[in-house]
């Protein structure tokens, strides 16, 4: 997914303002969520996006990352696998097969 996509669909869900003020309180940003987090089909971990986007999180940042990922999973965007470190992209890239 894109960043253009991942706007898209907040945009049509209603939820962009809302979204992206959830991010920005995170200290995510839209490229950097749409490419690392849900740019594939395969699963994402909290520990792995927390790596990406850190280098050497630690526990506010492990946690700021598992609200990030509760809130795309609260936007369909992911599907927590149980475990809650675990998540897979659900919406698939458009412009991929």
């Amino acid at each position: 997914m894109t960043a253009q996509e991942l706007r898209d669909y907040l945009i049509a869900h209603g939820e962009l303002d809302n979204v992206i003020a959830e991010l920005e309180k995170l200290g995510f940003g839209v490229d950097f969520v749409a490419r690392e987090v849900l740019s594939g089909d395969a699963e994402v971990t909290v520990s792995r996006v927390a790596m990406l986007w850190q280098g050497m999180p630690n526990k506010h940042d492990r946690k700021r990352t598992r609200q990030l990922m509760d809130t795309l999973s609260r936007m369909g965007l992911l599907v927590p696998k149980g475990d809650e470190e675990t998540y897979t992209p659900q919406v698939r890239n458009q412009g991929r097969s």
